[in-house]
């Protein structure tokens, strides 16, 4: 536990560390937030660390978020976070801005040969040899005043994560991986923002369905999405995925359909019933140009084999040098790449490869690729 940290409270004393702290090449960056019944995340609390020192932000006395805004998009300054994409979500709710040169230490980890996702706890005890006290992550961090448990925990988070970032910058530098680390953190920095009408391709086993039943659960999945953020309330707590599958599989026709077919809460039924069954009504009177475009499943035998024989050159490449392979390379955006070309031969190299991973995968990748059409022509 860190006992020693200051707190930074109002606008005025926020817009005086943040001159402190933009005098500094590195700061570690941590937040704590709720979000168990909303939508949004609720924050409620920003800890920076650099050297031996530690500050805690508290965001509920901030009214003026634009010299923070301007600390995080200064590429002059390193931000380091681990496994950020929930922090980067959190800060731009909060903040309003993107974080500009990220290092994820979690990212890091996983080009130095450590454990993919590895958790922040079991890096830290790897790096470091420091056991982190876990009892009160998942407390309440809007309660004011805080415990003085939660205080020295949230600063131990970002006083070991500076001490991390040095350890791991050096060994990336030996390797010539730094860059690496660089550029794989700052598109992970981006906002992963997925538009109303498109989230019905995030159900899990919605490839499964087509036609109208489909665009039913496009539907309704966008319905579900725009209500959600509305009344920033938690999606489980108007319709669960597996509520919008099982309607979209059942189309249940009537209201009453929805508790006999579908099982669905009374509660749900009480207030959302005449929507679902309007939409699948709609869905059923579309014409079929309307219905959206399908959910990629799982990759048909001709193109499995070719991901197969991918796969393998992937994994030969990574091992001659000494590059982790599911760092080197994920399964979703390798199918990605044979489905791009299989019907007209011209593949789309996804963009994740375009960068430092281009000069490993890019070219034997491609030649497989179009060896294996190539043969299909002549077939």
């Amino acid at each position: 536990m860190i006992e020693n940290y200051q707190w930074v409270l109002g606008d005025e004393q926020l817009a005086a560390s943040v001159k402190q702290w933009s005098q500094a090449k590195v700061i570690a960056l941590d937040t704590e937030f709720i979000r168990t019944d909303t939508f949004y995340p609720q924050i409620g609390l920003i800890q920076i660390g650099i050297e031996e020192q530690t500050w805690l932000i508290d965001p509920l006395t901030i009214t003026k978020w634009r010299p923070f805004a301007d600390l995080l998009t200064n590429a002059n300054i390193v931000k380091v976070l681990h496994a950020m994409s929930e922090d980067v979500e959190v800060i731009q709710c909060a903040v309003g801005c993107s974080l500009v040169n990220v290092f994820d230490t979690q990212i890091a980890a996983s080009l130095l040969d450590y454990p993919q996702q590895m958790s922040y706890a079991k890096l830290i005890e790897a790096l470091c040899d420091q056991e982190l006290a876990k009892e009160v992550t998942r407390s309440d961090w809007l309660k004011r005043p805080l415990e003085t448990i939660q205080c020295q925990y949230a600063a131990a988070d970002v006083y070991w994560l500076f001490k991390a970032y040095h350890k791991l910058k050096e060994r990336l530098d030996q390797q010539g991986r730094y860059e690496w680390a660089q550029e794989d953190s700052q598109r992970q920095a981006q906002p992963n923002t997925v538009k109303p009408s498109d989230y019905y391709q995030k159900m899990r086993g919605g490839w499964k369905l087509k036609g109208g039943r489909l665009l039913t659960l496009q539907l309704l999945a966008q319905w579900r999405e725009e209500l959600a953020r509305s009344q920033d309330v938690n999606r489980g707590r108007i319709l669960q995925d597996k509520e919008l599958m099982a309607i979209a599989e059942k189309m249940p026709a009537r209201t009453a359909e929805l508790q006999q077919k579908v099982k669905l809460p009374s509660r749900k039924i009480r207030l959302y019933g005449s929507n679902i069954v309007t939409f699948v009504q709609q869905a059923e009177n579309a014409r079929k140009d309307a219905w959206p475009t399908l959910i990629d499943g799982p990759l048909p035998a001709d193109q499995a084999d070719i991901y197969k024989e991918i796969k393998a050159k992937v994994t030969e490449i990574a091992e001659q040098n000494n590059i982790p392979v599911d760092a080197l390379a994920r399964r979703k955006l390798l199918e990605a790449w044979v489905r791009s070309g299989c019907r007209t031969g011209e593949y789309s190299v996804p963009e994740f490869f375009l960068g430092w991973r281009k000069l490993f995968l890019v070219e034997p990748i491609t030649a497989i690729l179009l060896k294996q059409w190539q043969g299909l022509e002549h077939a």
